[in-house]
């Protein structure tokens, strides 16, 4: 699919939208579409397939002309801001004169701001820029980045606006390295309801059993979860190739090897791709039998995750250790971890963004389904 996308300025240029437009080129450029981008200015740094630079002193004749040829054939036109807001009046009059020539195309202005109605723009709005700004185009469809903007919408220019909320880029934001964000979308890491890391080698008294049998009643009882060790392997000890083996059988006997993933089979894990197993995961697990420190509740602590262990020194007078009797049940033992997650608002928030508000989501849910849908217009 052919798509262009149209603001007044776009990255690298620093503000909200121009984010959100920089995050929609990368979405959709990897989704297989090609994606223009259309702004003032003579370059832009981002991810789209061409750039189309707009004249800021051109009027709206010239605009139109200019721009008619190069949307010409597009299959979708995203306005960004320009629908509703007073910064290129030429700009929004010669794209409402498209969308009237250019019906093959869908028009969908995305409304991230209003400017009618809005005491800070009525002063600095001519009698001709105000009646633009409040007048609906029946050739364009309307979507709006919030259920507030909607009824702003509603309210003020009588339009029922599809709501499309803005997302985040959870690669860019958390810092991750290319190969653990990689791997987070392949293997599925950010659809599981909680992410368990323990970040040990693969010796008997790390207790990784316990990890996995603590997963399978966790899977049994509907909570899916994910469960990332990172294994660094030692092929010159037979200690390591032996626990490695039981441990595989052990997976496969309780039938979780796909939520089951030994980091260290997939790329070598440094400090970047540990740190990124960390910034991902919503808990350390780490039920070793004994320990001489427990450095790995540290790093939890400086990433602010909670850790459970077992009460053991020195264990339990770390930073941020939970405990839970080393003898608990593992029935017991999944119902206490899921209440301890339950707890946790930070954690809770962060599900909610990742199922819902990181872009993948936002694409799966929200604008695929935008996309394919047939043309309609604003009635």
């Amino acid at each position: 699919m052919k798509i262009t996308l149209i603001h007044f300025t776009a990255p690298p240029a620093i503000g909200g939208v121009e984010r959100v437009i920089g995050e929609q080129i990368r979405l959709l450029c990897s989704r297989g579409h090609r994606v223009t981008l259309c702004a003032y200015g003579t370059s832009h740094s981002t991810e789209a397939d061409c750039f189309i630079p707009l004249d800021r002193d051109a009027n709206a004749d010239q605009t139109l002309a200019y721009l008619e040829g190069s949307l010409c054939g597009e299959d979708v036109v995203l306005m960004h801001n320009v629908g509703t807001m007073p910064f290129a009046p030429a700009l929004t009059a010669a794209l409402r004169i498209l969308a009237a020539r250019l019906t093959s195309a869908r028009w969908i202005c995305w409304v991230h701001d209003i400017a009618c109605g809005n005491p800070d723009y009525a002063s600095s709005m001519s009698t001709e820029v105000r009646v633009l700004m409040e007048t609906v185009c029946v050739h364009w469809e309307y979507v709006a980045i919030s259920e507030r903007r909607a009824l702003d919408l509603l309210e003020r220019l009588g339009i029922r606006a599809r709501v499309i909320p803005n997302g985040i880029d959870l690669g860019v934001t958390l810092g991750l390295c290319p190969q653990i964000e990689r791997l987070a979308g392949d293997l599925e890491w950010w659809d599981a309801d909680y992410v368990l890391l323990q970040p040990v080698r693969l010796i008997p008294r790390k207790g990784v059993e316990r990890g996995l049998d603590l997963h399978a009643a966790l899977w049994a009882i509907g909570c899916r979860v994910k469960y990332l060790i990172t294994g660094a392997p030692d092929p010159h000890s037979r200690l390591f190739v032996e626990y490695s083996r039981h441990l595989r059988h052990r997976i496969e006997d309780l039938g979780i090897a796909d939520h089951v993933h030994f980091v260290s089979d997939l790329l070598s894990v440094g400090p970047r791709q540990l740190g990124s197993l960390y910034a991902i995961s919503d808990a350390l697990f780490f039920p070793s039998k004994q320990e001489g420190f427990g450095l790995p509740l540290l790093e939890s602590a400086a990433f602010r995750l909670p850790a459970f262990c077992p009460d053991i020194e020195p264990l339990r007078s770390l930073p941020g250790a939970i405990c839970f009797p080393q003898e608990m049940p593992t029935d017991e033992l999944a119902q206490w971890v899921i209440r301890q997650l339950e707890a946790r608002d930070t954690i809770s928030a962060r599900n909610r963004l990742v199922k819902s508000f990181r872009w993948e989501s936002i694409y799966r849910n929200f604008l695929a389904p935008l996309l394919e849908q047939p043309q309609t217009a604003q009635s």
